[in-house]
């Protein structure tokens, strides 16, 4: 019997197991760890019968709101959407006006594409003030509009121009986050308004002041930055392109380090790349630099598409290196050794 046919007898047991599992929690707090042990492919009948068991009220199943969250982000983990909107009504009944619950509902209903039910949710988030709105809230509200935009349910321009209302808000009520300058921005990508959207990008990125009372305060914009760039795939402002990167990765080291180090790293590289080609690689410097760049994005990205590009560009641009710049060719290096491998070597 093959490898692949003794996979699938087993999940098919598997399967089998879960049907006949007696499913039984006694907290919230439980049935986030008993998703946590049955988060497989094979496990969605039992992850259903756990949900049926939590929001039948007579097995007196409880936890804080931030358990309810908590065991909702397991579900959205495995997408399965239906559950949490589930899991979200019942909780809501013990937590009517709980923002991040609302923000929890109403993204869960964006993702499935339940704009009849996101829309009565986002009714009733409004009967808030903003002033008690999350900034959750503000961000899962705006990509259910975003959601509803780009499918064209409702009138288009009126979800716009209520996304675009949204994050001003956002903005005003949390003006240090940049996922409101975002999320305008890609409200105006969605719309076709480019032009628009990068000059927005542009100021948020290097114009704006979260505390007008202080004149050096500014955003940590990296996620601004990946849009940006985005938005420049087609532009030869190559300058302007090596500028985005850097802003992007200056902010990196003002934030939980992510994988957008290496695609600041990637996109400076082809840059510098582009414009050492435009000098009809004349230029030796720059050709250094182009290839020292290179190397870094090389180490730090793990997507092989980006690396492919690398390896060629590379191979294309040391040809053309200057000798006496002792540039190397492209090395797969890791990022860190161990104390006793770096002692040895």
């Amino acid at each position: 019997m093959d490898e692949e046919m003794m996979r699938k007898l087993a999940l098919l047991q598997a399967m089998k197991d879960n049907e006949e599992e007696d499913v039984f929690v006694s907290s919230i707090d439980e049935a986030d760890s008993f998703v946590i042990l049955h988060s497989d492919l094979s496990d969605a009948r039992v992850r259903r019968q756990l949900v049926d068991f939590v929001t039948d009220e007579e097995n007196h199943v409880w936890g804080s709101s931030d358990e309810y969250w908590n065991l909702m982000m397991r579900f959205f983990g495995v997408r399965d959407y239906y559950s949490v909107i589930r899991l979200c009504d019942f909780a809501l009944r013990i937590y009517p006006r709980n923002a991040d619950l609302l923000a929890c509902m109403i993204r869960a209903c964006g993702a499935c594409g339940n704009y009849a039910l996101g829309a009565k949710w986002m009714e009733k988030a409004q009967e808030l003030e903003l002033r008690w709105w999350s900034y959750r809230l503000f961000l899962y509200s705006i990509d259910f509009l975003q959601e509803k935009l780009k499918n064209h349910v409702g009138d288009s321009d009126e979800t716009l121009q209520k996304g675009l209302d949204m994050a001003n808000d956002f903005i005003r009520h949390f003006p240090y986050d940049e996922h409101g300058y975002n999320q305008r921005a890609e409200l105006l990508i969605i719309a076709n308004r480019r032009e628009e959207a990068i000059r927005d990008l542009q100021n948020s990125i290097n114009d704006v002041q979260p505390d007008p009372n202080d004149r050096h305060s500014s955003l940590v914009t990296a996620q601004c930055c990946v849009t940006l760039l985005n938005l420049l795939d087609d532009s030869n402002d190559y300058p302007l392109i090596i500028d985005i990167a850097n802003k992007g990765l200056l902010n990196t080291t003002q934030e939980q380090p992510s994988s957008s180090i290496g695609f600041f790293m990637y996109r400076k590289a082809l840059a510098l790349d582009a414009i050492a080609v435009l000098d009809n690689f004349s230029n030796p410097n720059k050709i250094r630099e182009a290839l020292l760049t290179y190397q870094s994005a090389y180490d730090l990205n793990q997507d092989r598409e980006y690396a492919r590009t690398i390896e060629r560009r590379y191979a294309i641009l040391y040809a053309h290196a200057d000798a006496k710049d002792n540039i190397g060719r492209l090395v797969r290096r890791p990022l860190f050794v161990s104390e006793e491998k770096a002692a040895n070597d």
